[in-house]
């Protein structure tokens, strides 16, 4: 038990740590896209600890695998980043 909750708690760990750098380095997509499939995955499982141990190292590994192939979603639709995250940054409650 003791080695499976190091485990869970290394997996968190390094998916966080993996989705705080995105964000640091401006890849906004792809820590988008990893917050989602955590949500996606934990609200299919119910909240339950062994469908969310499932969802936290899926996120990881997706994390992992956008790591090295990032998404491109404000490329294709012709979106000036900067603009765009600025002004969601104004329109957060505060």
């Amino acid at each position: 038990m003791l080695i499976e909750a190091l485990l869970i708690a290394l997996a968190t760990a390094f998916n966080a740590l993996i989705i705080k750098w995105k964000v640091e380095k401006g890849r906004y997509e792809d820590a988008l896209m990893d917050v989602g499939v955590l949500i996606v995955l934990a609200s299919l499982f119910s909240g339950s600890m062994g469908g969310m141990v499932i969802a936290t190292i899926s996120s990881f590994m997706v994390s992992i695998y956008l790591l090295f192939s990032p998404p491109t979603f404000f490329t294709t639709l012709d979106i000036d980043k900067e603009s765009f995250i600025e002004e969601w940054k104004k329109r957060l409650p505060r």
